[in-house]
């Protein structure tokens, strides 16, 4: 994996991560660290091996964490890029997304569409949730019991789109080709269901007198 410096300005250890030499416990000054990928030491791919990411976090927080490293702003910059690069990689919508971009494929401002058959099974879903929303005349037991028939069955869904596009990323389609237009139709399908998801939540919230303090996701 090519991290930008191969081998450590202060001790000549060979590094596999631009955040900090292993071998000297050195933070690495660089104005930019490279992708998720770089930053972890792992080629680009989709499928990444869990338990394995898990470990290289975990030997990278011991050398970034301000314990460690000093309370300086270079420790604090390096341990807020390495939390951003964990989340990127350990989200498989996320890691797609990344993958998509680095392959010069449409992101979602230039490619809107997502595919025909799922925008039928939006028209249903959003007829539900109009039909739970204006029923007020049920008891509250029975309409949060069909919100989370629904939650489940979006979330089935959302997992089946994302393991779609898992596997139209392996191996990794050619730079700029067509088939990257019908991911990206794929991602926006799994976008629309996580902020569908975060509405059933919030719905949910308010049926028992709650209110929710997140976001949608974006």
């Amino acid at each position: 994996m090519d991290t930008g410096l191969h081998s450590c300005p202060h001790c000549d250890a060979e590094l596999w991560s631009p955040l900090a030499c292993e071998e000297c416990g050195a933070l690495l000054e660089s104005s930019d660290h490279g992708t998720p990928f770089v930053v972890f030491g792992l080629e680009r791919a989709w499928d990444i091996d869990r338990k394995d990411l898990r470990r290289r976090l975990l030997r990278l927080q011991r050398l970034v964490h301000p314990d460690h490293a000093g309370a300086t702003d270079q420790a604090q910059e390096a341990a807020a890029t390495l939390n951003h690069a964990h989340e990127v990689l350990a989200d498989p919508s996320l890691r797609a997304n990344l993958l998509l971009r680095l392959l010069g494929g449409p992101d979602e401002s230039t490619e809107r569409k997502m595919p025909q058959d799922f925008l039928m099974e939006v028209l249903e879903w959003n007829e539900t949730l109009d039909e739970i929303t204006e029923d007020q005349g049920s008891e509250p037991a029975s309409r949060e019991a069909r919100l989370i028939h629904l939650q489940d069955e979006l979330l089935q869904r959302r997992e089946d789109l994302l393991v779609e596009v898992g596997a139209a990323l392996m191996p990794l389609p050619e730079p700029k080709s067509e088939s990257l237009a019908l991911l990206r139709r794929r991602l926006n399908a799994a976008r629309y269901l996580a902020r569908t998801l975060w509405r059933i939540r919030e719905m949910r919230l308010t049926e028992q007198g709650l209110s929710g303090a997140t976001k949608p996701p974006l």
